[in-house]
């Protein structure tokens, strides 16, 4: 009894022993975790707390752009020609996308092509574990709808397995109208930039000569998001709101330029030059209605553009070609289309007389040189409009030999030929001729050719504006492109006056009546106007390119209320190149557009042969 009541105790004690061992244990345990979770939250709090504060706002806090929207560019009328619209980039990140039947046929359903093209992308790019894939650029409405049913399709996974899909924001232009006159309205380029936000920037056109108006001021906004992206209005940092660009207002009438457009691309399909161009203009504000130009481009697709093939400046140019605003960024010789003007002029200095007489026996020596009439014709005794009607070059070397050299350089000058226009384009080019006090010999030649317009430089827009003035009653003013806002023009100026500009005018009315310029008329109106067939000058005044000829056709309608000077270019033609069978036709297209546009009365009798109020018969 004794022994059993001993052996009891002892198992007791050492039952104790061990609990307490084990107890010791567990607080030698506890105290070793204590110690490694103080000494962690020591690590984590006092070494690595800078790192880890920056680590937690970098995934929460957002730092972002907000893109402000390019001014638009207007027609006269207010409708926009360019304008900007906020699209996205949609990526994806495709190691995220496990059910790939489905996303596929859920972006051909949204953003087009086959759902086979998608299928193809997505397993190339899972392949080689890509995270990030760019696949398509869409407005903002189409990437909403597709992230909405994209969220409503794989709301059954668990957030970890549903696609990720994401939107980068760009500004991109567009075009309501379609691509019209993209030489004027001028092209832009996106600029990628994640610090300040994507941008377009200004190439060319409209685009670039007011870039500054135009250009808008991106935006940045920092605070805290939440779930699903959108900030926390409470916790916004910092905010600077996006400043649009201002508006831009043209001269163009869309509907004239369209028709201009049409007919353009008409005579470049028959006549197949190397360029060619419409300009119309309202004479009584110097107001450009239209200005189409070929070769020409999309401004959407880029269509009609290509690469240099090589760095040669002949093929920059050729590539660039199709940018080309041919109405200010091309010199020609206008041939006889100049030949009205220094009429006008030389009456202006007193050197002509509204009765003054040439006679023409078909040619003319001068300085040992022959200057023949077209086709060798005899024009014989002549008043000033029977020069102007039957374009007699001997007449105008005639002209040019009273007036001398001095004297024609001074009638060209008059009608602002080699100055700039200042209408409002980013770049033009300045016409040009030799000074009289640069010339040391052949100075009666050479004002004989200037007289009939050989040996002289102008632009398109020179010209047109400079038939602007005989339209006006003499009056000259200056072209613009641009409406709103208003751009610093030449004041008005009476260069000629006005029973010379009428005379000519009479002139004009009988080249299209009785002269090379019969292609023009408009049944029921009267049209004033004069055709050219310049030969080609050569680089450096080395003579003429054989067999390249400028054809054109300037024309005022109707002649007796001018409403419209219409020029129309083709340069090199072929399937002929007389100003009367490749230019006219052209302008009489436009002609008759602008007369029902403008729902303006007939006012011409087929009897008549004389415009009632302009028309003025001397000699």
């Amino acid at each position: 009894m004794a022994k059993s009541i001993l052996h009891n105790r002892h198992a007791v004690v050492r039952l104790k022993a061990e609990e307490l061992r084990r107890i010791g244990i567990a607080r030698g345990l506890l105290a070793a975790g204590g110690a490694a979770i103080v000494g962690r939250l020591v690590q984590l709090q006092g070494f690595q707390h800078t790192k880890l504060r920056e680590e937690g706002e970098k995934r929460r806090l957002v730092d972002r752009p907000l893109l402000a929207a390019r001014g638009a560019i207007l027609d006269r009328y207010g409708n926009p020609l360019a304008q900007s619209e906020i699209y996205c980039r949609v990526t994806i990140d495709p190691m995220s996308i496990r059910e790939v039947d489905a996303f596929t046929q859920l972006l051909a359903k949204h953003l087009g092509k086959d759902a086979s093209y998608w299928r193809a992308q997505i397993l190339q790019a899972q392949a080689i574990r890509k995270r990030y894939l760019r696949i398509a650029r869409a407005p903002l409405s189409r990437y909403k709808a597709l992230e909405q049913e994209c969220m409503t399709l794989f709301k059954r996974l668990p957030p970890s397995e549903r696609p990720r899909i994401d939107p980068e924001y760009t500004p991109l232009r567009r075009y309501p109208q379609g691509s019209i006159a993209p030489q004027v309205i001028g092209l832009t380029d996106p600029i990628e930039d994640k610090e300040r936000g994507d941008r377009l920037v200004a190439a060319s056109g409209i685009e670039r000569s007011y870039n500054k108006r135009l250009a808008g001021i991106n935006g940045r906004e920092q605070g805290e998001r939440a779930k699903g992206g959108l900030l926390i209005p409470e916790a916004i940092r910092e905010r600077t709101p996006p400043r649009d660009g201002e508006p831009v207002q043209l001269t163009l009438d869309t509907a004239i330029q369209q028709a201009s457009e049409d007919v353009l691309e008409q005579l470049w399909r028959k006549h197949r030059p190397k360029g060619a161009l419409i300009i119309v203009l309202d004479p009584r504000t110097g107001d450009l209605l239209a200005i189409a130009n070929r070769p020409t481009f999309d401004l959407a697709t880029r269509a009609g553009l290509r690469r240099p093939r090589n760095d040669t400046p002949a093929e920059r140019d050729r590539a660039l070609e199709p940018m080309r605003n041919r109405a200010v960024e091309f010199l020609y010789e206008p041939g006889s289309t100049i030949k009205p003007l220094v009429v006008a002029a030389l009456m202006g200095q007193g050197l002509l007389r509204p009765d003054s007489r040439f006679h023409c026996n078909g040619a003319i020596v001068i300085d040992q040189r022959r200057i023949r009439c077209s086709e060798g014709k005899r024009h014989g005794n002549q008043s000033l409009d029977d020069v102007v009607c039957y374009s007699c070059n001997v007449a105008m070397a005639q002209m040019g030999l009273r007036a001398r050299l001095t004297g024609i350089y001074d009638a060209l000058k008059r009608f602002h030929l080699f100055e700039p226009m200042g209408a409002g384009f980013a770049y033009e080019e300045v016409g040009r001729t030799i000074p009289p006090d640069k010339v040391r010999w052949g100075r009666e030649l050479r004002a004989a050719n200037l007289a009939f317009g050989q040996g002289l430089l102008t632009t398109p827009l020179a010209l047109t504006a400079a038939y602007g003035a005989l339209a006006n009653e003499g009056r000259w003013i200056a072209p613009r492109i641009v409406l709103n806002p208003p751009i610093e023009r030449k004041p008005p100026e009476q260069i000629v006056a006005p029973e010379h500009a009428r005379l000519v005018l009479n002139g004009l009315v009988r080249a299209v009546e009785e002269g090379t310029g019969k292609q023009a008329q408009v049944k029921g109106y009267w049209v004033a106007g004069k055709t050219g067939t310049a030969q080609k000058a050569l680089p450096g005044g080395r003579g003429y390119a054989k067999g390249k000829y400028i054809a054109s056709f300037v024309g005022i309608v109707p002649a007796d209320n001018p409403r419209a000077v219409i020029l129309v270019m083709a340069d090199e033609p072929q399937n002929g190149y007389y100003g009367g069978e490749v230019a006219a036709p052209a302008f009489r297209q436009v002609a008759q557009f602008l007369m029902w546009y403008w729902r303006i009365p007939s006012t011409r009798r087929e009897t008549t042969r004389t415009p009632p109020s302009r028309g003025v018969r001397t000699g």
